[in-house]
This record gives C-alpha cells, sequence and structure tokens, in this order.
C-alpha cells in the first residue's frame, strides 16, 4: 500500500496532490493507496487552549468521502506518539497497516522534537524497502498554500479566498438549535447552528452560502456574530436564512457551504433597517449561490452524494 502521510488539517490543493501521487503511485505499482493521519490534530495536544481546527472530525470524514480517499488510517495521537524516535514511529505506523511506500509533503517533519525530516525519512524507508515521494509546496497566484494560510483567510473573511485554496468551499457542519425565534418575526426564519469551540468560523458578518437538504441545493444567507442589534444578545451566533426552505429542521445536522462574503457585521438603527439590509443580503446569497452551482456543478455533485 502506498500512503500519504500527514495531520491533513483540511486536505486543501497542496495536500491533494499528495493524494494524486499516492494514487498514482500505488496504480504503477498495482497496490492500493490511501492516507495515514492523526485522531486529534497535534496541535490540539500542544496548543489545546489556542488552536482551533478548520475542520471538525465529522466534517473531515465528509471530505474524505468527498476525495474518494479509499483507506483511511488514523493514528491517536498522544504525548507518547509524539514523543517517538522516528524510527519507533515508523515501527508504530508499521504495525497498524502494510505499507510499500509513503508520499509526504516537503515540509513534514515528525517524532521527538520533530528531529524526523523528510532526509531522515528518506533514510529510514529505504532501510524498511519502501519507496518514498517528497511533494513540493503548491503554489496559488505565487503563494505557498497552507492549512496556515487557509486558516488566516477564513479568520479575516476571506472565504473565497480559502475556497481557491481548499479547490472547494469552506464548510460548517453542525446541528440545527432552538433560537430565540427573532428571524421568524421579522420574515426571514433563520437555522440556527451549534457553535463549536474547537473550529474556526469567519470573520464576524455576513456571507452567502449553499445548502444540501432533502436532496436539493438551497441558497443560504449567513450571519455569523454577536447580534449587536439586539439587547442582551450573548455569545456567537451563527444563523442561516435558507432561501426557499421552511421545513422544521431542528435536532438535524445540516452542512453549510460559504462561498462568498457580503459585508461586516452592523448595529442598525433598529429591526426596520436590519429588514431593508436582510433583503439585500438574501438578493447578494441568491446570486452568488447560482454563481457557483453554475461554475462548479462536478463539485457539488460530489457534495451531494457524500450528504452530511
Amino acid at each position: 500500500m502506498i500512503f500519504a502521510l500527514g495531520a491533513f488539517d483540511g486536505f486543501h490543493m497542496g495536500h491533494q496532490r499528495l493524494l494524486e501521487t499516492a494514487k498514482e503511485r500505488a496504480e504503477k505499482s498495482g497496490t492500493g493507496w490511501g492516507v495515514i493521519t492523526f485522531e486529534g490534530h497535534p496541535q490540539m495536544l500542544f496548543n489545546k487552549d489556542s488552536f482551533k481546527l478548520l475542520f471538525t472530525p465529522e466534517e473531515r470524514d465528509m471530505l474524505i468521502n468527498y476525495l474518494g480517499i479509499p483507506i483511511v488510517d488514523k493514528v491517536p495521537f498522544n504525548i507518547t506518539l509524539a514523543d517517538m524516535l522516528p524510527t519507533d514511529f515508523l515501527d508504530h505506523i508499521a504495525k497498524r497497516v502494510s505499507i510499500d511506500g509513503l508520499v509526504i509533503g516537503e515540509n513534514f517533519h515528525f517524532g521527538r522534537a520533530r528531529l524526523g525530516t523528510p532526509e531522515i525519512l528518506a533514510d529510514l524507508c529505504a532501510e524498511r524497502n519502501w519507496s518514498l515521494d517528497v511533494i513540493g509546496s503548491f503554489r496559488l497566484n505565487g503563494e505557498i498554500i497552507s492549512s496556515t494560510s487557509v486558516r488566516e483567510a477564513v479568520l479575516r473573511g476571506q472565504v473565497e479566498s480559502a475556497c481557491e485554496m481548499l479547490g472547494y468551499p469552506f464548510m460548517i457542519q453542525s446541528k440545527v438549535i432552538k433560537g430565540d425565534g427573532r428571524g421568524r418575526v421579522l420574515g426571514f426564519p433563520t437555522a440556527n447552528l451549534t457553535v463549536k469551540p474547537n473550529k474556526i468560523y469567519p470573520a464576524r458578518g455576513s456571507y452567502a452560502g449553499i445548502s444540501h437538504i432533502n436532496g436539493k441545493w438551497y441558497p443560504v444567507a449567513l450571519n455569523i456574530g454577536y447580534n449587536p442589534t439586539f439587547e442582551g444578545s450573548r455569545g456567537l451566533h451563527c444563523e442561516a436564512h435558507i432561501v426557499g426552505f421552511d421545513e422544521d429542521i431542528y435536532e438535524k445536522t445540516i452542512t453549510l457551504h460559504i462561498i462568498s462574503r457580503n459585508r461586516e457585521e452592523i448595529k442598525f438603527a433598529g429591526a426596520d433597517a436590519l429588514v431593508q439590509q436582510l433583503k439585500k443580503d438574501i438578493k447578494h446569497a441568491k446570486a452568488k449561490a447560482a454563481d457557483y452551482m453554475r461554475c462548479f456543478p462536478d463539485v457539488l455533485d460530489k457534495f451531494a452524494r457524500v450528504g452530511n
């Protein structure tokens, strides 16, 4: 088996090049391919108070299905694994799966104090008669793509840029919970999504997205923020007006694919001003959703097949 090896927080375009190489190498060798990654991102162990994931484990599983990765071995990441010498780390993963070769990015390090460099890995693979492909960084518009650059784009609200680097829209998969019902009173019912403390959310503001519910794609006008127009609103809110949809989906899990930022969060003078802006937000969401569905039908077809 040929395995792409890495933390894979997001499967951006650079990661997808590793997957393509693993698949090609496997086809030439007449064997299978897959991914070796970690159950629990390494940074969640070392920087658990500050590090947030691009995608939750459930979202990453959805991406694994979307990308058609046939075999995934998730190695539990803990202090014992982090403190292993490079050779012990390789012995450990070799006990879990049958390895004929590995594919890594040029910046991949592993083992105690990150001593396992690509150069050291090359020697260790040669000792085990494994092939090793070290893939250079993927560049977009001259800039290196990394999980960090995707994360920074999302935090700035630059979801279009994040989408380019990922090769698919940034997404939020979460359960719909009861809200205060204010959206319905205003004429724009919203699905209120559980905010997960270990996940990155885009900068506060209004966004356009799409969601696949009950076999159909719907435009979504999404607001992420603290609802400053209304007194007594606390904590971060993630509220989605699903255009043309008015079914009961409380306690159900839905996935929002975020494709464009419309504006920053605004504190309005009152409900009337907010309603007028919401009409503009919905118009923007419908236009952006229509554009995306026209330009990227293959992406949406694949996500529709893997479901929530």
